[in-house]
């Protein structure tokens, strides 16, 4: 999913909560808050000044942090960018294989018009399956109706019984360009243009899998929670003999930049799931698939998606 209708008031804007890492982090935000209050709390009436530290160490520290976190977001947003233009030539592979349906596939004027005609409604109806495939396998979901609608009942049953629903479809893309050479439908000059468009598929599917099954180090991520928690529930010992009672004021508001950071990385690592800031999966898989239709000179056509509360799927 993705937000698409952001409040237009700037205050509306300063408060919102779903989108937010607040949604994460306000457990975290709070306990980290609350222990700044009794540690506040303790110095102003007990004056445990020799348990207390200077802001140096916390200085280094927060600048160090600020540099990983930094890397690691752009790490995770160039993901979620990789994501999206995927994505986006997903769509235009899909648009050129059905353009090219209609201008490279010619039949000799001994067959009959309505078999081609026939062959390129299916192999694009498949095109527009494979789109749907590869948003249920990215979101590790089986094969629901936008997937088998556009296949026929044995090719429905071959879907069931495969491991890799996309690659499975691939192969009957394939299949089918392998039919239309033999029939004499494209010209061996035109085979490698509508093969490489299937090449091209290939690559968008493998592209999707690295950025959803190769996560950031796990190593590196925990890492950098551990230094964001012990950074955020110290900082205290280093502002309470300066700051006093405004002590819990900084450290929520320190801890709220820290540890936002840190789950916006987490949030955007693998952008094909169903959080507010993910792609919207299922939006563009109907564009697609509108575009495809209309090329093939259907009338009766899905709707697009419409947001839901703000939100794109």
């Amino acid at each position: 999913m993705m937000i698409v209708e952001r409040p237009t008031s700037w205050l509306k804007l300063l408060f919102t909560l779903h989108g937010s890492t607040m949604e994460f982090t306000w457990r975290r935000l709070v306990a980290a808050t609350l222990f700044a209050t009794l540690v506040t709390f303790l110095q102003e009436r007990f004056d445990l000044e020799e348990y207390t530290l200077t802001m140096a160490p916390f200085t280094v520290i927060g600048i160090a942090l600020s540099i990983f976190l930094g890397f690691r977001n752009n790490a995770a947003y160039d993901r979620f960018w990789e994501g999206r233009k995927l994505w986006g030539s997903l769509v235009n592979t899909s648009r050129s294989i059905a353009r090219m349906s209609f201008s490279l596939l010619h039949a000799d004027t001994d067959d009959p018009p309505h078999d081609l005609t026939k062959f390129r409604e299916g192999f694009v109806r498949r095109t527009i399956s494979f789109v749907h495939a590869l948003r249920c396998h990215l979101r590790d979901e089986r094969p629901d109706d936008e997937v088998l609608r556009y296949l026929s009942v044995s090719e429905q049953e071959a879907i069931r019984e495969t491991g890799h629903v996309p690659v499975r479809i691939l192969q009957m893309l394939a299949e089918d360009l392998s039919y239309a050479r033999q029939r004499g439908w494209i010209h061996e000059l035109n085979l490698p243009a509508l093969e490489g468009q299937l090449v091209e598929l290939t690559n968008i599917l493998g592209g999707c899998e690295r950025i959803k099954n190769t996560p950031i180090p796990f190593s590196y991520t925990v890492l950098l929670h551990r230094i964001a928690a012990f950074y955020c529930f110290t900082l205290p010992l280093g502002l309470v003999d300066t700051v006093g009672w405004g002590t819990p004021i900084v450290v929520a508001m320190v801890a709220h930049a820290f540890l936002g950071l840190d789950a916006l990385g987490d949030e955007i690592e693998n952008p094909f799931g169903y959080h507010a800031n993910d792609l919207p999966l299922s939006s563009i898989s109907r564009n697609i698939e509108i575009n495809l239709l209309e090329l093939l000179g259907e009338k009766e056509l899905p709707p697009p998606w419409p947001p839901v509360d703000g939100e794109l799927h």
